[in-house]
């Protein structure tokens, strides 16, 4: 027997109110359809719910009977109602943390926001500073940091994404901006854009690669990835990012120039290590998922492929990136 709730409920409102135009007046719809649904469910259980006479309106047995099964069953389809508005607070959410910008990052949290639409995703920028302490502060889930601000942290799960080669940015007329690529030797005496006077961005073992008595000058300091691109866009510093961060924001002023020997950046996805089920376990497979097949496409390699320095054989430049118009 198929019956809907919409008809119990046109028979709980006629029931209470033993009078047909005000059960129609109350659930706004017209008397005669309210009449038609009445009838309609009477037919499909096979006795009369209700006497009719042209002054007045009442129950019969069967209809006396049906109408606390009839409020139990609206009742519990308000709360189910009730409950769908709500669904959104009760979605599980994830705060991905995005320190610089990539079109690699961007593609993966794309893919994961297709592979999980029951997920509630919200992107944050993050400072330099902010990569295990917004984790730590619960301001972010989980984080997307290169190595030079991805520090080991005890409790903190640092997966390794994709590498990048090392390139610096600098203004388009600037005098290395025609280069090919650059060593060190050729960018000690630079004016840098940095976190902090002791580091310009670099990322653990490209300090060790930096002459000991000629410490990277940091003449402004900044506090985002777009912070340094503004102090290079007006000619004020240089700065040292990865590949694919260059590849994701191109712009006419600006020139990313390899530097030829310094190792490779690793970007990490970070989060708390205590973290085993959910949404962020599947984003990470994801992330490791996507950046081993596309990571070629965004100026990265995939994790393995990374040539550190140390007696390995050294980096072939490739020619310099520069923003294109538009």
């Amino acid at each position: 027997m198929d019956l809907t709730v919409q008809q119990l409920r046109y028979f709980v409102a006629v029931a209470e109110e033993l009078h047909f135009t005000r059960a129609a007046e109350r659930l706004i719809i017209a008397t005669p359809s309210l009449s038609q649904q009445v009838a309609a469910l009477e037919r499909r259980l096979g006795m009369p719910l209700f006497k009719r006479t042209s002054r007045h309106v009442e129950l019969t047995p069967a209809g006396q009977a049906l109408l606390p099964l009839a409020r139990r069953a609206v009742g519990a389809m308000d709360d189910v109602i009730h409950w769908t508005t709500q669904a959104g607070d009760l979605a599980e959410r994830v705060r991905v943390g995005m320190v610089g910008g990539t079109g690699l990052a961007s593609a993966i949290i794309a893919e994961a926001a297709r592979a999980l639409p029951t997920v509630r995703w919200e992107l944050r920028r993050l400072e330099f500073a902010d990569s295990v302490a917004s984790l730590r502060n619960d301001r972010a889930d989980v984080v997307l940091a290169p190595s030079a601000i991805a520090p080991r942290t005890r409790g903190v799960r640092a997966v390794p994404l994709w590498t990048e080669e090392p390139v610096l940015c600098v203004h388009s007329t600037h005098p290395l901006a025609e280069r090919a690529s650059v060593c060190i030797g050729d960018i000690v005496d630079c004016e840098f854009a940095g976190r902090d006077a002791g580091n310009a961005g670099l990322p653990p073992g490209l300090i060790e690669s930096w002459p000991a008595d000629h410490a990277p000058r940091i003449v402004h300091t900044v506090r985002t990835f777009d912070e340094a691109m503004d102090v290079c866009s007006v000619g004020l510093g240089v700065f040292i990012t990865g590949s694919a961060a260059a590849s994701g924001n191109p712009r006419p002023d600006l020139t990313y120039v390899p530097v030829s020997d310094l190792p490779d950046l690793t970007m990490y996805l970070l989060h708390e290590d205590k973290t085993r089920t959910g949404a962020i376990p599947a984003l990470e497979r994801i992330a490791a998922d996507l950046a081993r097949r596309e990571a070629h496409r965004f100026g990265a390699r995939k994790v393995g492929r990374t040539r550190v320095g140390g007696g390995q054989s050294p980096r072939q430049p490739r020619p310099r990136l520069r923003g294109t118009r538009g």
